[in-house]
């Protein structure tokens, strides 16, 4: 069984286990892009792919800020105004995403969302970080005994590159005033208009150059 494959299986039995209406996963790329990579319904792929093209959300907050992520309401949540439209016009309310880690770089997001407002309580947040650790481990072993399937040569160039990412993400941060999330955009933002490698984008900020969208000559 191929890992993507695994991976829909285990996302797909999600739905039951925490009562909710869909549940995926994203992971990051080698443009330290975060892609879809597995969804239960229509409802997770639209939430996983808004993500994947604005770069924000709740489950970008998760990976970058590696923190579980809660939302209640996304149509009165305050953060993320420019995802409200499309997703309450999607069905999509309450959200829950955690951070999904190898070999302790955070490497993608596991997310969950229900149709309606949910206050989500003690007991679904330690079922979702437990289920993570299920994620992780899938993921460590297919990065140990894999080498000639394109998700896992995806996630070891990622992890090849996340810990420079994690200290210009910090820098920008400083520098800027800004949160990470907008930073994690930012340096993704200049190494596509420029054309450069993202590793590349992260190195300038951490040499203290002013971040460009310049092309190379």
């Amino acid at each position: 069984m191929s890992l993507a494959d695994a991976l829909g299986l285990v996302v797909g039995v999600m739905p039951d286990l925490f009562a909710v209406d869909g549940a995926g996963i994203l992971l990051l790329d080698d443009r330290q892009v975060l892609r879809h990579v597995a969804s239960t319904d229509g409802g997770a792929h639209i939430l996983e792919a808004l993500q994947e093209t604005t770069g924000r959300g709740p489950c970008v907050s998760a990976l970058v800020q590696e923190e579980l992520i809660e939302v209640e309401d996304i149509g009165t949540d305050e953060r993320w105004p420019e995802l409200r439209p499309v997703l309450t016009d999607n069905g999509i309310r309450g959200i829950l995403g955690v951070p999904v880690h190898v070999a302790g770089a955070p490497i993608g997001s596991l997310n969950v969302y229900h149709r309606e407002s949910r206050g989500w309580d003690d007991s679904d947040l330690a079922a979702l970080l437990a289920f993570d650790q299920l994620v992780e481990r899938i993921l460590a072993s297919a990065v140990l005994t894999t080498r000639n399937e394109e998700l896992v040569k995806q996630l070891e160039q990622a992890l090849s590159t996340r810990v420079l990412v994690d200290r210009a993400v910090g820098m920008l941060m400083g520098l800027e005033d800004i949160d990470a999330a907008e930073a994690f955009e930012r340096i993704r933002r200049a190494a596509r208009s420029s054309r450069r490698p993202v590793h590349d984008v992260a190195g300038d900020v951490l040499a203290a150059r002013k971040l460009t969208d310049r092309r190379p000559a």
